[in-house]
């Protein structure tokens, strides 16, 4: 039998080289046989495949990757990779933050609503020309090398690179049809996840989701923590904290941040906050551009 070689993600660590915006990637490997575990996060993942990947899954559908593929993964969508044994192995992929990708619309149009109104029936696979995907990986390789450096003008730069890749990725949105994909079986989880993710502002509990769901309290608490590596009560705690990051720019008070977002109490609300982002709330507004 093939070696598996997988790689396990935490859920909900920033991205790498301490990037807070964007952050591209490039992979180019060989191995027996190779998986991404089922993760999530809260930014963007646009995914370019190349060659060598037998199949994506990206929430309850799974894809055949064919080369020169654009796959939109966003945020909190669980999602894994599959490479056949002893395959050349190549991608290129962006993280970029829903806040970053409207910036980038330059005020015409707002691409985080774009991308999303493109997966929102649960297609994520778009095709690109091989001339389109080989334009993206050099510009993406031209960011990767770029995020090594810090002055302003290396920023900028980036924005520079970054617009061309966004408008190629459009492109192929804007022309691309339904593509084949394959639902998976709808699992207990799988569905407590998908409830999760609709109610997490409201009152939840491990044991009135078990009832909700038909499962024992032990089997819920074991297999939502094997799909994503999260406690429920961890994972709930976390989107919150998130839709508070949102909602804070144009909110007037912190405390009712604190009450759309589901915490008990503004004390808690302080806590996770510095918790999951590192600094307070107050501290986190008053650092953000004026607008």
């Amino acid at each position: 039998m093939a070696k598996i070689t997988s790689v396990q993600f935490d859920q909900y660590s920033s991205m790498g080289n301490n990037q807070t915006e964007f952050e591209a990637c490039y992979t180019h490997i060989e191995e027996e046989n190779f998986r991404y575990i089922s993760h999530c996060h809260d930014f963007y993942e646009l995914y370019l495949h190349l060659r060598g990947g037998k199949m994506i899954d990206i929430d309850q559908y799974y894809y055949e990757m064919e080369p020169n593929q654009l796959y939109i993964i966003p945020p909190f969508s669980m999602h894994g990779v599959e490479v056949p044994p002893k395959t050349d192995y190549e991608r290129a992929f962006l993280y970029i933050t829903s806040d970053t990708l409207k910036v980038c619309g330059c005020g015409q149009i707002d691409l985080d609503a774009y991308f999303q109104s493109k997966v929102s029936n649960g297609h994520h696979q778009f095709p690109l020309t091989p001339e389109e995907a080989q334009k993206c990986k050099r510009m993406m390789l031209r960011l990767l090398d770029n995020q090594k450096k810090t002055e302003p003008l290396s920023r900028f730069q980036d924005y520079c690179l970054l617009l061309p890749i966004l408008q190629i990725m459009c492109e192929s949105m804007r022309r691309a049809g339904p593509t084949p994909r394959t639902e998976k079986g709808s699992s207990a989880i799988h569905d407590i996840l998908m409830y999760v993710n609709e109610n997490y502002m409201k009152p939840l509990s491990v044991d009135a989701l078990a009832q909700q769901f038909g499962v024992s309290v032990s089997y819920l608490a074991h297999e939502f923590k094997k799909y994503t590596s999260r406690s429920v009560y961890d994972y709930v705690l976390y989107r919150r904290v998130m839709l508070a990051k949102k909602l804070i720019p144009d909110s007037v008070s912190l405390n009712t941040v604190s009450e759309q977002c589901g915490f008990e109490n503004y004390s808690n609300f302080l806590r996770l906050f510095y918790k999951y982002v590192g600094v307070s709330p107050k501290a986190y507004k008053k650092a953000l551009p004026q607008r």
